[in-house]
């Protein structure tokens, strides 16, 4: 790749971060002071003792572990002796995001629902350096170690999915089977918002990641608003404003949004490569067909790079996907781990 291409590309993303930055500013924080100059819009109602959903003991254990130099948080649910099914959530959210699947599997699988590095009851490192991809690998890696196992089910949504992919990439023997939902590879999203103006504009946002302060701003306005406004979905009621609290209850931690916007930060690249990954490891990628923020265009893509692929949108489902119509996802993964006798 030519060095003018990539500072093409690097004043391209400047002036894609300064031009949704602006937006921002003028469309959602300029008003509320218009209509309210004494107002805080950034006032959150701060909680004190967590909703009784996250205490829960039908979701299982809350435990603590040690993997590669940082503490993690997980819920643990299931047969310590069964098949280790592991799920790694996305942004923004924590363990939570995996209640449905977490009580449909756990009859059959020991299921582990982490808290993602910088999420939830999880170490926060300062600096954007400690979430770069190779280190969440890791991370997930020495996991599925300590908890005792050299092979793992790995479920993952958005952020977690493609750390899941580039687990699988780099560390296909430990995987006995990998389902990615809402998401993509890294290399694949970032050949599509350089070679492709939908992915590039369905990703307006990840540009305004990249500054600082505002996305934070941005995402704690209204006390948190953006949960209702992402999540519960009209006419369904597999997220109620009970696990809108949930999921409100850590986010409204002081700092709670700049480790995970950290992944963004972290991760932001103006090159891919495009290899082809023959490892024969099951995989599944399910798209929902109403998501907003991933192009269809990407699983064309990931067929590409992995001729093991199966692809499949899902109709009438968001980006939320595993929140959203549990039902079907739990039987896309059972239909998955069926087929390969999982």
């Amino acid at each position: 790749m030519s060095v003018l291409t990539i500072v093409y590309r690097f004043c391209l993303a400047n002036v894609l971060t300064a031009y949704y930055c602006t937006l921002t500013v003028l469309f959602s924080f300029l008003p509320k002071y218009i209509t309210n100059p004494f107002g805080d819009p950034w006032a959150m109602k701060m909680k004190l003792e967590p909703p009784a959903s996250l205490r829960d003991p039908k979701y299982g254990l809350h435990k603590y572990i040690k993997v590669n130099n940082i503490k993690l948080h997980y819920v643990d649910s299931g047969d310590a002796s069964k098949p280790l099914m592991l799920f790694l959530h996305g942004f923004p959210e924590f363990w939570y995001s995996w209640r449905h699947q977490i009580v449909n599997f756990n009859k059959d699988y020991r299921c582990v629902a982490v808290d993602m590095r910088g999420y939830g009851d999880s170490e926060r490192p300062e600096g954007v350096s400690h979430y770069k991809i190779e280190i969440l690998v890791d991370d997930i890696r020495d996991l599925i170690r300590q908890l005792g196992y050299e092979k793992c089910i790995l479920i993952s949504h958005d952020w977690g999915g493609l750390v899941a992919c580039k687990l699988r990439d780099t560390y296909p023997e430990a995987l006995h089977a990998l389902v990615m939902l809402g998401s993509t590879s890294h290399e694949a999203w970032t050949e599509l918002i350089w070679t492709t103006d939908e992915q590039r504009k369905m990703s307006g946002y990840v540009f305004m990641f990249r500054a600082p302060k505002i996305p934070e701003l941005s995402l704690q306005i209204d006390n948190l608003t953006i949960f209702e406004q992402y999540m519960l979905v009209k006419g369904k009621d597999t997220t109620t404003m009970e696990d809108i609290e949930c999921f409100k209850y850590w986010f409204c931690k002081q700092m709670a949004f700049t480790p995970p916007l950290n992944y963004y930060r972290a991760n932001f690249s103006y090159t891919f490569t495009k290899k082809v990954h023959k490892e024969n490891v099951p995989f599944l990628i399910a798209h929902g067909a109403n998501d907003r923020y991933i192009s269809h265009s990407v699983l064309d893509v990931m067929n590409e790079a992995y001729p093991n692929i199966e692809t499949v949108i899902v109709d009438g489902v968001g980006h939320f996907m595993q929140q959203e119509e549990p039902v079907k996802v739990n039987k896309l993964i059972s239909d998955l781990l069926t087929k390969h006798n999982l």
